[in-house]
């Protein structure tokens, strides 16, 4: 395996790993309010206060992978998430607790727009479609895997050792990627982008359609599983299955991304992406018909499978209409995407599940023609320094 193919692994790894940190806490809020003797609500903070300076750092590292070497600001951003993640597990302050998960959200936050602007400058062709897709595919394993590692460590030893075992993951994967990165080269770092012109990529017509259907990704799946969580909560024989089961049943729908860059070398991106917002839209069309834990099921694997493919295409043509912005172009998007995630949550608790399905399978045939519309050809856009 040559050093190129080590750093794609070291990346792949990484990725998994900083994103299980959104979900830790979401296993254990009943833990900390009893230990901590505060409210849930309270205790939910340790997700939340996480989540929220992870997308202000998504947005500021984006701007910093346009300004600094790649390879520096994982290598820093990593090392530092090793030492703090290994103090948070020696914290019994709850106050404390909450800003060392603050300051632990901006550190991981270094990842995800460097990795990617990494990608684009270190890959080509079917090469790069694929470790793009597979890093996303990893973030979205890493919602099931993040909870499920928290669970086992914390029943088979305590609280703590969640932190002490991200820690020693961290650290292998600093090792992992400082062994395995390219070193800076002359062309890794361009002309740094004003930060005003970033107003811009707002103004530019084929990044407005990538950001709105960003924002609706994400928000979909959280939304689905939310509002269905809460529907089993009033109808819980409705599953013959629990819901844990079902989320696992429905990564099966990742399976198309390993196969992302033949796909791209096939159809080209845009072409790849319409398809998987239809696909998204087929799923929903069938619980919308007939509403039943089966083709739940389906509608679930569906939306995986589309969600797999259609963020990494969506990163990929950001990355191309970016041009020599595309690390901050890259942070907006994530930052966006994140974002939509925040508003899933919060609809999924007003709309039921048959009214999100509805308007997703509405919603996803709308953006499926909004993205055949754009021009494949047209110039990337052009900053003014």
């Amino acid at each position: 395996m040559n050093r190129s193919h080590l750093a794609a692994c070291a990346l792949i790894v990484t990725g998994i790993f900083i994103a299980s940190n959104l979900y830790l806490m979401i296993p254990h809020v009943d833990y900390l309010s009893e230990t901590y003797n505060v409210t849930k609500t309270t205790a939910s903070l340790a997700s939340s206060l996480f989540i929220f300076p992870y997308a202000i750092g998504l947005f500021c590292f984006g701007l910093l992978a346009d300004r600094l070497p790649h390879r520096l600001i994982l290598l820093t951003g990593i090392l530092g998430l090793v030492c703090l993640t290994f103090v948070i597990g020696t914290v019994d302050n709850f106050g404390l607790f909450l800003l060392l998960r603050v300051l632990q959200g901006l550190l991981a936050a270094c990842f995800a727009p460097t990795s990617f602007a990494y990608t684009f400058l270190h890959y080509d062709g079917k090469e790069q479609a694929f470790v793009i897709a597979i890093i996303n595919t990893g973030f979205l394993f890493a919602g099931i895997f993040g909870q499920m590692y928290a669970d086992a460590v914390f029943t088979w030893f305590n609280f703590s050792a969640i932190f002490y075992g991200c820690s020693l993951c961290y650290l292998l994967c600093w090792i992992g990627l400082a062994s395995s990165l390219a070193k800076p080269r002359d062309a890794s770092v361009t002309k740094p982008v004003p930060i005003r012109s970033i107003v811009s990529f707002f103004r530019f017509s084929p990044l407005q359609k990538l950001y709105v259907t960003a924002f609706f990704l994400l928000l979909t799946v959280i939304a689905f599983y939310g509002s269905l969580e809460l529907y089993l909560s009033t109808h819980p024989s409705f599953l013959p299955y629990s819901l844990q089961t079902f989320r696992l049943i429905g990564l099966l729908g990742i399976i198309p991304s390993f196969f992302a860059g033949p796909l791209v070398e096939k159809w080209g991106a845009r072409p790849l992406l319409v398809s998987m917002l239809l696909l998204m839209s087929v799923g929903f069309l069938l619980p919308s018909i007939a509403f039943h834990p089966w083709t739940l099921l389906l509608a679930s694997i569906a939306m995986i499978a589309s969600t797999s493919l259609t963020i990494p295409m969506v990163i990929m043509l950001i990355g191309f209409y970016g041009n020599r912005a595309r690390a901050t172009a890259i942070s907006m998007y994530s930052f966006i995407l994140l974002t939509g995630a925040s508003a899933g949550s919060i609809l999924a608790t007003f709309i039921p599940v048959q009214g999100v399905i509805g308007a997703a399978l509405i919603g996803f045939v709308f953006l499926a023609i909004t993205i055949q519309g754009l021009k494949i050809h047209q110039s990337p856009l052009t900053i003014q320094s």
